[in-house]
């Protein structure tokens, strides 16, 4: 075990969430914004729980992809932050040093995961507290908050490239609109995909987005099956090695 590497990398995911918590307004709408989405959509839309594909009430089906919506806005916030150490010249600072750098890159993902699993574990006591039963209790949400952290490492890959690569943080949120927008609602995140015209139907079924969602909400209800499991974590590994061996290239380059 190379201990510099886990000194180093502890040193820097206290300095980066030091920075985010020293941030209390970007902190704030991170952490309330899923929270908006299940309000909101829960009560605007409650009457989809009469409709077939909707098993309980629309709460129950909405939870857990708000929970795999905070995956998504993380790895939008993992280039933005990227940006702002390329752009603040902390990067090059680090070069200096004798910090070991995958460090550097490890404590940025970490950092990035600890905070998307503080806002999953928010959003699940908000949604217990509205009334949403976890069926597999512990064992479930644990596994959930596994998912989501799997999830949000595969796309942050993608933001961590851009944001090496055009060090703009207006791209990578012009970006991440564009993209995320249309995944999360033509997915089964949001609705059941039975809703959709047979166009939507067939990018819905092909949507690394459903995936996750199928996961988690199977880890909500109790029908959690083996092949639910291992699709969802194939497509989601598939992503996560495309984007980290991405990453590691394009951040070797930066720092050579």
């Amino acid at each position: 075990m190379n201990l510099a590497l886990l000194y180093d990398t502890e040193s820097l995911l206290r300095r980066y969430m030091t920075k985010l918590i020293r941030n209390p307004t970007l902190l704030a709408t991170n952490l309330v914004t899923p929270l908006l989405f299940l309000f909101l959509f829960s009560q605007l839309l409650q009457k989809l729980s009469v409709f077939p594909g909707v098993t309980g009430s629309y709460l129950t089906y909405l939870a857990p992809g708000i929970v795999v919506l905070n995956a998504m806005t993380g790895a939008t916030l993992s280039g933005v932050s990227m940006v702002n150490d390329l752009n603040s010249g902390f990067l090059s600072k680090m070069m200096l040093t004798q910090v070991n750098r995958p460090a550097i890159l490890l404590g940025r993902l970490l950092t990035d995961v600890s905070v998307v699993l503080i806002q999953s574990i928010i959003t699940i006591v908000v949604a217990i507290a509205m009334g949403v039963a976890f069926v597999t209790g512990l064992p479930g949400v644990l596994l959930i908050l596994v998912t989501v952290a799997f999830f949000e490492l595969a796309l942050s890959g993608i933001f961590l490239v851009l944001g090496m690569r055009t060090r703009k943080t207006e791209t990578i949120s012009a970006i991440g609109n564009v993209v995320f927008f249309p995944l999360i609602f033509v997915s089964s995140a949001m609705f059941p995909s039975s809703f959709f015209p047979t166009w939507a139907q067939d990018i819905s079924r092909y949507n690394p987005v459903s995936y996750a969602a199928d996961v988690t909400r199977a880890l909500v209800s109790g029908g959690l099956s083996w092949s639910t499991l291992a699709s969802g974590y194939t497509v989601i590994g598939v992503i996560f090695v495309v984007t980290f061996a991405a990453t590691l290239y394009q951040f070797r380059k930066v720092i050579s």
